[in-house]
C-alpha cells in the first residue's frame, strides 16, 4: 500500500529488482529472478538469481546458482557461483564451484571448493508445456515411435 508507486526495490542501472526474505520469515521453495535477493530469514530450497546476499541473521539450505554470492550468515548445500564472497561471520557448508573466491579472515568453509564454469542463470518458465516431449510406455517405446 505505502510502497505502491515507489521504485525503492528497483536497480535502474540494470533494470533488476531486489527481493528480500527478512528476519522472522521461514520460507521453503524456489526463487528464480534476473534480479537480486537478500536473505536475512530462514530459507530452504533453490535460488537462481544475479546476486544473492545471505545476511548476518540469514540461514539457507539448498542450491544457489548466481553470478555473485555474499555470505555473512550460514549456508548449506550445493552452489554454482561466478564470484563467491565469504565474510568473516559467514559459514559455507557443502560443495561450491566458483570462478573467483574471496574468504575474509574468520570466514568458514566446511566442505569442498572447486573451480567451475560460469553459471548460466536461466529463468525457468514453469507451467509451460513442451510440445516436443515424448512419453514412454511400459515396453520402453515412446509415443512418437508408435
Amino acid at each position: 500500500m505505502f510502497l505502491k508507486n515507489t521504485n525503492m526495490f528497483s536497480n535502474k542501472s540494470k533494470g533488476n529488482s531486489l527481493s528480500i526474505i527478512t528476519q522472522g520469515i521461514d520460507f521453503t521453495g524456489e526463487v528464480n529472478t534476473e534480479g537480486d535477493i537478500h536473505v536475512d530469514g530462514i530459507m530452504k530450497g533453490t535460488i537462481k538469481a544475479n546476486e544473492v546476499v545471505i545476511g548476518h541473521n540469514g540461514s539457507f539450505e539448498g542450491e544457489i546458482i548466481s553470478n555473485v554470492l555474499i555470505v555473512s550468515g550460514k549456508i548449506k548445500g550445493k552452489f554454482n557461483i561466478k564470484n563467491l564472497h565469504i565474510r568473516k561471520e559467514g559459514t559455507l557448508s557443502g560443495k561450491a564451484k566458483y570462478l573467483n573466491v574471496t574468504i575474509e579472515s574468520g570466514g568458514k568453509v566446511l566442505g569442498e571448493l572447486g573451480l567451475g564454469k560460469a553459471p548460466k542463470i536461466a529463468i525457468s518458465n514453469s507451467g509451460k508445456n513442451n510440445n516436443n516431449s515424448s512419453k514412454t510406455n511400459n515396453n520402453g517405446a515412446s509415443d512418437k515411435e508408435k
